[in-house]
Parts: C-alpha cells; sequence; structure tokens
C-alpha cells in the first residue's frame, strides 16, 4: 500500500503491529472489509438447478500456489483430469520461494471426484513458474503445453 512506505520502510518496522496500529481508527472504519472462508484450491461442480458444490481438490493440489489450470481426459480414460501449474520465485527474500510444485496431475473418476497421481506414475514434471497450459492436437496427436515465466515452453504428450 503506497501510503505505508514512508510510515514502515521496513519490514522490521511493521512485523509486529496489529492492524489497528497500522491504520487509524478513521481509515479502519472507512475501509472495504471482506470475509474469506475458503483458502484452499477447489472446484466448483454445477449442479444444474441445485447450484454449485464446492469441494475441496486433495492435499497436493495445496502444497505450493496454482497459477494454471489444464482440464482435458488426459490418461484417455473417458472421465477429465486436471493438471495444476504454478510457483513463484519473485518474493522478497525473508518469505521464501514459493516453489513447492512441479506440477500435479489430479485424475478424475466422472462423478466429480479427483485423486493425486504420482508424478512417477504421471510422467508429469513441470519445472518452474507455470503460468498457463493448454492442450493442442498436432497430426492426430495430443499434447500439453506449459508456458513458464522468463522461461521456455514444456510439451507434453498426452497418452
Amino acid at each position: 500500500i503506497p501510503s505505508l512506505k514512508k510510515k514502515f520502510l521496513k519490514y522490521d518496522n511493521f512485523k509486529d503491529q496489529t492492524i489497528t496500529d497500522i491504520f487509524t481508527k478513521e481509515e479502519f472504519d472507512k475501509s472495504l472489509k471482506l470475509d474469506v472462508y475458503e483458502l484452499a484450491s477447489c472446484l466448483l461442480i454445477n449442479n444444474g438447478k441445485e447450484g454449485f458444490a464446492l469441494k475441496r481438490l486433495p492435499v497436493e493440489a495445496q502444497l505450493s500456489v496454482v497459477y494454471a489450470i489444464a482440464v482435458d481426459d488426459f490418461d484417455q480414460d473417458g472421465h477429465l483430469d486436471i493438471v495444476l501449474g504454478g510457483n513463484l520465485y519473485s518474493v522478497k527474500p525473508e518469505m521464501g520461494r514459493y516453489d513447492a510444485s512441479y506440477g500435479t496431475f489430479l485424475k478424475g473418476d466422472g462423478k466429480g471426484n479427483f485423486a493425486s497421481v504420482l508424478t512417477r506414475d504421471s510422467g508429469l514434471f513441470l519445472d518452474g513458474e507455470i503460468r498457463d497450459m493448454t492442450t493442442v492436437e498436432v497430426a492426430g496427436k495430443k499434447y500439453l503445453l506449459a508456458t513458464r515465466n522468463n522461461d521456455s515452453m514444456l510439451t507434453f504428450k498426452v497418452k
């Protein structure tokens, strides 16, 4: 927040402050306040007239930030699967890089359930800061393309 840059020049200046130490009562009273009820990576399932059902993805999908998602039948079993990619390297040193993901393959069962598949079994290894993914078909063969921040694109042949 630009207005706080002059008040708190360094992280040490505000690391132990509470919200009421940082903002005046007047600033706090006129600010927009929003509530967060779910921070996990989730799936919204459209149940038609019944609305949407929120379903948390498996724990393996929660290990790092997600910036890219591809949905397709990657294992050719007739059910949609999900591939997740992410990571973030350009953070302040005291925070540490968000680099716990090498991509996550979630196998779908066609009923809205997804199970994580180990890298050694899926063959998926997304190294770097993944920012977008898509599937393309070339000469009758399907490929997963993954773009990386400040790096080359990754290509995987789908079964």
